[in-house]
């Protein structure tokens, strides 16, 4: 992780077969997936796009522009799936720029918004299996999570936003997932 030559160097890149533009930069993603549900229209093509965003990247102005976008030109193809895990890098969510109600906030830009727990995989796979959901509307589903979940030294724990683990603790972190 955090390699230059790895699959987890850091933001997922064109490297992983199911990933299509490398969006490092915050806010890019959601630009991207518009872009791309766009072209897919004007192409007559029927697959849908996905974007994957963080909390603390909702707070970037180009998120909201593309969430007015999407839904003016009736992009029910595109669903974005927000990690609201309630951290960004340096600190809480609503302690930097404050996102409550996130529910209500991409309803008003003209979404449709669904609240899922994001460590029920079943839950996920559902809510992303009903894009579109018939409303004619992009989807946004916000997974609420818990950074580390199921890692005692990890969990809710924002100093491993920009570190790895070494060889003991991700030996230890493996056993807590009872993945020895």
């Amino acid at each position: 992780m955090r390699r230059i030559d790895s699959d987890l160097e850091g933001h997922p890149t064109p490297r992983l077969p199911f990933v299509d533009v490398a969006t490092g930069s915050l806010g890019q993603g959601i630009c991207a997936a518009v872009g791309v549900a766009l072209n897919a229209r004007r192409i007559g093509s029927a697959y849908r796009t996905y974007a994957l965003l963080g909390d603390g990247e909702s707070a970037e102005g180009s998120v909201w522009e593309a969430a007015m976008f999407a839904p003016a030109h009736e992009l029910d193809s595109v669903a974005v799936i927000i990690d609201y895990n309630k951290w960004q890098a340096t600190g809480k969510s609503d302690d930097v720029m404050a996102l409550q109600p996130l529910r209500q906030k991409w309803e008003a830009f003209g979404w449709s918004a669904y609240e899922v727990d994001g460590h029920d995989m079943g839950a996920l796979v559902n809510a992303v299996r009903n894009v579109p959901d018939g409303s004619g509307k992009p989807v946004a589903i916000i997974a609420h999570t818990v950074k580390g979940k199921g890692i005692s030294f990890m969990e809710d724990d924002n100093n491993w936003h920009y570190r790895s683990p070494d060889a003991g603790e991700l030996l230890r972190a493996r056993a807590e997932l009872g993945l020895s």
